[in-house]
């Protein structure tokens, strides 16, 4: 135990006397200076922005982009993040110098664990895959016929929403209508994802694991920075994150593989796929499964 002790103090002394040198040793001159931001004191306030979730971030956004301008810098963790705030300077990165920034950096180690090592539209680097993902968003998911195709599912959620609505307002209780409006819409998309209308206890179930592993984004980010350190000195919350991305996993999973049989049934079948079968769906089967079979 003194022989970690030591070790311990011994780096945190180091790193101390690195963070001092670096504020007070004029660093050098990049080639294309980043967007003015918040100045932090180094090492500690990357930590501090780490810590907080994403629900905190934006209002932290909206007062920046006042002080600041319409593109801002964060160092949050070991990387800095620029935000921009107007939409022309937005088209013009996005669109007119598309493949400038079409990109994306290897995913942090625990953004590599919740997207499957990037395998979603999201964290993809630009390639086969990104390619694959954008192309199956935009002809299958977002299609004008394809939406139109959702007519009747619209409907069905529609009166989810009225049920519920009234069931709470002949209690006499007040009703929280955004909650009863989340979750209808989340009725939606899980239908849209898994082309079955799944049972409420079902539905509550993936809620619940999406929601946990949304509120706990910043308890879980602190984990990206110097994750050899963390995962020693922050082993139980290690095993806590693997735990909460297993439950989801066990609750995700099965209803893919299910969809995915549905699939190679109606291939063998030579049926035309339903409405609700949505490629991107697919798409993860041919990109997750393979993995975790090979980890099972």
């Amino acid at each position: 135990m003194e022989v970690w002790f030591l070790i311990l103090l011994t780096i945190s002394i180091s790193l101390i006397f690195k963070a001092i040198f670096n504020l007070f040793t004029p660093s050098k001159r990049r080639t294309h200076p980043l967007p003015p931001g918040p100045s932090t004191f180094p090492i500690i306030g990357n930590i501090l922005w780490l810590t907080k979730s994403p629900i905190q971030l934006e209002s932290i956004l909206r007062n920046l982009r006042k002080k600041h301008g319409s593109m801002v810098t964060l160092y949050i963790g070991s990387r800095p993040s620029i935000f921009v705030f107007d939409r022309s300077l937005a088209h013009q990165a996005l669109v007119q110098s598309g493949a400038l920034f079409s990109d994306r950096p290897e995913a942090l180690p625990t953004g590599k664990i919740t997207s499957s090592n990037q395998h979603n539209i999201s964290s993809a680097r630009y390639g086969t895959t990104w390619r694959v993902l954008r192309r199956n968003l935009t002809s299958e998911i977002l299609h004008p016929s394809r939406i139109k195709s959702y007519s009747h599912a619209r409907k069905w959620v529609l009166d989810i929403l009225f049920d519920e609505l009234q069931s709470k307002a002949k209690t006499g209780e007040p009703v929280q209508v955004l909650t009863h409006f989340q979750y209808s819409m989340f009725c939606l998309l899980v239908l849209m994802c898994f082309g079955d209308k799944l049972g409420k206890e079902q539905i509550r179930k993936i809620e619940d694991v999406l929601r946990r592993g949304l509120v706990s984004f910043g308890r879980f980010s602190v984990l990206n920075f110097w994750p050899r350190v963390t995962k020693v000195l922050l082993r139980k919350r290690w095993q806590e994150f693997l735990q909460q991305r297993k439950e989801q996993e066990d609750v995700l999973i099965p209803l893919i593989r299910a969809r995915n049989e549905v699939k190679e049934e109606k291939l063998s079948n030579k049926e035309s796929d339903d409405d609700y079968v949505l490629a991107y769906v697919d798409t993860l089967l041919d990109l997750e499964l393979p993995e975790r079979e090979k980890e099972a």
